[in-house]
């Protein structure tokens, strides 16, 4: 795997809204790309104010949100894309709504599925534990000669 790759930079290019929402939903639900691709897709020649606006307009059409908040006027500026309704989503509107209800929920919830993950990851090491000294045990428990 490329290194454009690895951090959610495609290598071939979205041509399409529903080619770069493809690309977000394979990606987890995050994608970072640049304003160039963009514009390229809207078919814009310069980011004006009038043209982020609407890209960010396409992108919300399509269940996607953005970072920044505000898209960058410049071709190079690259962008983090998510995808509502997703984990992801949810962080980012926590962050944007400061102190709220939603806000605690979420990030609740984030604390929660990291702790959920690490016993998930302390079960599966004490079951490889367990079969490791099961194994150990069979030949401590043969008939010396």
């Amino acid at each position: 795997m490329s290194e454009a790759q690895m951090i959610g930079v495609p290598t071939d290019a979205p041509g399409t809204w529903e080619d770069l929402r493809a690309a977000v939903v394979g990606n987890n639900g995050v994608f970072r790309t640049t304003m160039g691709m963009l514009r390229e897709i809207g078919g814009y020649g310069r980011l004006g104010t009038n043209v982020r606006q609407i890209l960010s307009r396409n992108l919300a059409g399509i269940g996607l949100g953005h970072l920044p908040m505000e898209l960058p006027a410049y071709q190079d500026k690259e962008i983090l894309l998510f995808q509502y309704g997703t984990p992801a989503a949810e962080i980012v509107e926590a962050v944007r709504e400061g102190a709220s209800d939603g806000a605690e929920t979420a990030l609740i919830r984030l604390n929660s599925s990291q702790d959920i993950a690490k016993v998930r990851d302390a079960s599966l090491k004490a079951v490889e534990l367990l079969s490791i000294l099961n194994d150990r045990c069979r030949d401590c428990m043969r008939p010396l000669r």
